[in-house]
């Protein structure tokens, strides 16, 4: 498997389960400490000279788990995909009913995830779109529109269940939209850390300086 051999070579301190795929290999970078699950798809659709694809530091990507950039795709420090999570910015482009859609090429968009967000089992992140830092969404979840830091998101397409109170140091439900308005005034009020801030705070806290290629599978067992 010469992808994968290179990729070992490329991404020192990154964990490779088997059957990793990796398109475009220059135009992506992946942290220190990460771990990318068994059978995951990685694919830059325009292999050119820029960095279209970036996942941070201590990231765990689940097994089978897609991920392809057409402009931009960003994933934070710190995510954590459950198996079978598909992100992309990147859609067939489907004008012309005469000619195959598979070769009409594709539209380019910009994906960010930010940092500590949890995409459970089968979710897809799609479109041009930030998740914001700290969020979770819920598995199955598609996630079409920008999501609000320290969010939780369920649905198809998601909305909002939940958002953190930095009033009340919790998590509380969203049920209509003055909920939503009142705790978006107590963020405004007490403020949320931005993403470097929230990086700084992850990295201090944390606990684990890399991640154990067991969680990726590799065929071991313990």
């Amino acid at each position: 498997m010469p992808e994968q051999n290179t990729a070992f070579r490329r991404f020192q301190g990154v964990s490779f389960g088997k059957n990793v795929q990796i398109l475009g290999l220059a135009n992506v970078a992946i942290g220190q400490g990460s771990a990318i699950g068994d059978d995951t798809w990685i694919n830059v659709c325009d292999r050119d000279d820029r960095l279209r694809l970036v996942i941070g530091q201590r990231v765990l990507v689940g097994r089978q788990s897609m991920i392809s950039a057409g402009g931009e795709l960003e994933i934070g420090d710190f995510c954590l995909f459950a198996p079978r999570v598909f992100v992309s910015d990147a859609d067939h482009v489907v004008d012309n009913i005469s000619r195959p859609y598979s070769e009409q090429g594709f539209t380019r968009g910009k994906v960010v995830v930010e940092e500590n967000c949890w995409l459970g089992i089968n979710t897809v992140i799609t479109g041009s779109i930030t998740v914001g830092r700290g969020c979770v969404v819920a598995a199955n979840a598609v996630v079409t529109r920008d999501v609000p830091p320290f969010s939780v998101v369920a649905g198809v397409p998601a909305v909002i269940l939940k958002m953190f109170n930095p009033a009340t140091n919790a998590w509380e439900h969203v049920r209509t939209s003055e909920d939503s308005e009142r705790i978006a005034a107590a963020r405004t009020v007490h403020g949320l850390p931005s993403r470097e801030e929230y990086r700084f705070i992850l990295h201090r806290t944390s606990k684990v300086g890399h991640l154990s290629p067991l969680l990726v599978g590799s065929g071991q067992c313990l």
